[in-house]
């Protein structure tokens, strides 16, 4: 029985493995927007301290709940500090349009991770769309520039 469980896992581990590759191969090429990529997280692998010099800019990494692209490559593994949500120079935000599955509102990093018009967050407990394009502003700083789409619990049906 324990080599069937032990089968079962390495299959289930390598079909996981080739979804991942087909997802980063597809964010690479520019085919899978944030939104295809947040949809599918579940597929994306987490960052690690590593060496990511080989590979390929635009790949996916999750990190802190959020789905990061590799913006330049590099050498993470003597630089513990270099997550995404630190090292910002190396690491662009993903933002989804789908209401379900908005993330908690990021600060851009510099010109990259603005949200663009359609582009979707949660703060202060509600679901917010962006009325226009490179919008840096949090909904509440500068409200015509979101629409309210409700409580996070109304709309995710989740609390928070």
């Amino acid at each position: 029985m324990a080599d069937i469980v032990t089968m079962a896992q390495e299959e289930l581990r390598a079909r996981g493995a080739a979804d991942a590759a087909a997802l980063a191969a597809k964010a690479v090429d520019g085919s899978a927007d944030g939104t295809a990529l947040i949809g599918q997280e579940e597929a994306i692998p987490t960052w690690r301290q590593r060496d990511y010099s080989q590979v390929p800019v635009g790949t996916p990494y999750k990190w802190q709940g959020q789905v990061y692209k590799l913006w330049q490559q590099h050498d993470a593994t003597q630089q513990p500090g270099w997550s995404p949500d630190q090292a910002v120079s190396l690491w662009d935000i993903c933002h989804t349009t789908d209401p379900a599955k908005a993330k908690p509102y990021q600060t851009p990093q510099g010109s990259r991770g603005l949200y663009g018009s359609g582009e979707v967050c949660t703060a202060d407990g509600h679901v917010w769309r962006s009325n226009i394009d490179s919008n840096s502003w949090t909904p509440d700083a500068y409200p015509q520039g979101w629409e309210d789409l409700g409580t996070v619990e109304e709309v995710q049906g989740v609390t928070g």
